[in-house]
């Protein structure tokens, strides 16, 4: 552990003549309510900097643009944000020295309209290495809110805070979790970080992608996952990186908002200590494409019992849990964990009892966090409540492969194969659970190349397959661009 510490001083040693020192944040905007005035949002500021940097002033300013009938953004207002309720900044990692500032404040929309929320400072740190000039670029985040007081919407966030270290030649695994609390459909992906701008901010200037393999080795490139939002990583090299996340809000296949995170990663030499690990994830039950996913019905209490460790028998690990499910108004999920005596050994506990308004066939999200308080690893599990609880293990004459081209235009391919014949049912539903396409089949044993014109706008749709019984082999996600 003494290494590693070492490397954080002389990190932070060689970016201490930098000024603002900001690593990354984000942007939220949540609807509160409609009346004569206007519409009101709760407007939520997350910026994270190390503490060798310039301290922030404690009042933040945000401008808001709206779009006008030429298709440009035009300047609104500005809105200050003040340190929200909590008190001091709180340090996010023991070693590396990160802050996290939290600015709130409420505002009115005074008129229906697509609006842009950006928040623009300066400077980034200049350790980081892949942009090509970072101490010049200012750092800028965007939040994109359509704002219709007859149809309220907040902006799509993430639910798990970020990760500011990981270490290098080590795969690796992070979940931004991203989260709708409409329950609009999420597509997300990588970007390129933003820098000033007089509206549209510009791109930082050389920018090079961690999937690089300059950044990246073989075995696990800077990759996000389309499904579950899990980024992994095995990093090539030690240093500061920046990643920018991006993530789109389509309500009956129509882009509604969008919101992006910065972050940056302080890769260290993982040469003395070890990952925590959690030891019985394959206990859990998998879907067709491997996934974690286990099936609830209503009214069933269900517990998730999880093992977490850590080589290095001095060290004290803990784990963490974040997903909708927590955030539940009715039927809420719960998370602890305790020692159970065998060294350093944890057990997570998750517990749900999901009540009938949660059934619905889009999974729920939920990260496990374990921690030595230096390294993070997440795991992620999806977790579906639904009134037909067969175990995916009991459909094994079932092979349903990955559907393609996807993102599609005008049809996709699904690939399958068959143990023995059998009559299946392949249907399309859009994100509010309406059917809006379906077609029966007879297909015999062997393998199979099922291609399904269609007719869809702009969205995410969910491509369901059944068997005779009506028992559901598969869910698939399907995202439709013209």
């Amino acid at each position: 552990m003494k290494k590693i510490f070492t490397l954080c001083f002389g990190i932070a040693i060689a970016v201490s003549s930098y000024a603002t020192h900001l690593m990354g944040g984000q942007i939220s905007a949540t609807y509160l309510s409609s009346d004569t005035t206007g519409s009101h949002y709760y407007l939520e500021l997350d910026v994270y900097r190390d503490t060798l940097g310039v301290p922030m002033t404690l009042n933040q300013d945000v401008d808001i643009f709206m779009l006008d009938t030429s298709g440009n953004y035009s300047f609104v207002s500005s809105q200050s944000l003040s340190f929200g309720l909590g008190g001091p900044v709180s340090s996010m990692s023991s070693v590396y020295g990160v802050e996290v500032y939290h600015f709130t404040d409420t505002i009115n929309f005074p008129t229906n309209g697509y609006y842009m929320i950006k928040w623009t400072d300066c400077c980034r740190n200049g350790a980081i290495i892949n942009m090509a000039n970072p101490l010049s670029e200012s750092m800028s985040f965007l939040t994109y809110v359509n704002v219709d007081s007859a149809n309220p919407n907040s902006s799509p966030t993430f639910l798990a805070p970020p990760v500011s270290y990981l270490p290098a030649n080590t795969l690796w695994q992070y979940n931004p979790l991203p989260f709708d609390p409409d329950g609009d459909s999420l597509v997300w992906h990588l970007s390129v970080p933003l820098s000033a701008g007089m509206s549209v901010p510009s791109l930082v200037m050389g920018y090079e992608f961690l999937s690089d393999t300059t950044y990246s080795n073989a075995t696990g490139l800077f990759s996000i996952d389309s499904i579950t939002g899990a980024v992994t990583w095995d990093a090539k090299m030690v240093g500061n990186f920046v990643a920018s996340f991006a993530v789109e809000e389509y309500r009956n296949g129509v882009l509604v908002g969008a919101m992006s995170r910065d972050m940056q990663f302080v890769v260290v030499p993982d040469t003395t200590n070890a990952m925590p690990v959690i030891s019985n994830m394959q206990s859990l039950p998998t879907n067709n494409l491997g996934y974690p996913y286990i099936k609830i019905a209503p009214g069933q209490n269900y517990q998730v019992h999880l093992l977490a460790s850590d080589a290095d028998v001095n060290d004290v690990v803990s784990m963490s849990s974040f997903g909708e499910p927590f955030g539940l108004t009715t039927a809420a999920s719960t998370f602890t964990y305790s020692l159970t005596g065998n060294g350093n050994e944890i057990e997570g506990t998750f517990a749900w009892t999901p009540d009938v308004s949660q059934v619905r066939s889009n999974p729920y999200l939920v990260v496990f966090r374990i921690s030595d308080n230096f390294f993070y690893y997440d795991e992620t599990v999806q977790i579906e409540v639904t009134n037909n609880t067969t175990s995916f293990e009991e459909v094994d004459d079932f092979k349903v492969h990955d559907i393609y081209p996807n993102p599609a235009n005008t049809s996709y391919t699904l690939p399958l194969s068959l143990t023995k014949g059998k009559d299946i049912e392949v249907s399309i539903y859009n994100v509010l659970g309406v059917k809006v396409s379906s077609k029966r089949l007879n297909l015999s044993a062997g393998n199979h190349m099922i291609v399904t014109p269609f007719d869809l706008k702009n969205g995410q749709y969910f491509v369901n397959i059944t068997d005779g019984n009506g028992l559901t082999v598969v869910t698939k996600k399907l995202l439709v661009v013209k």
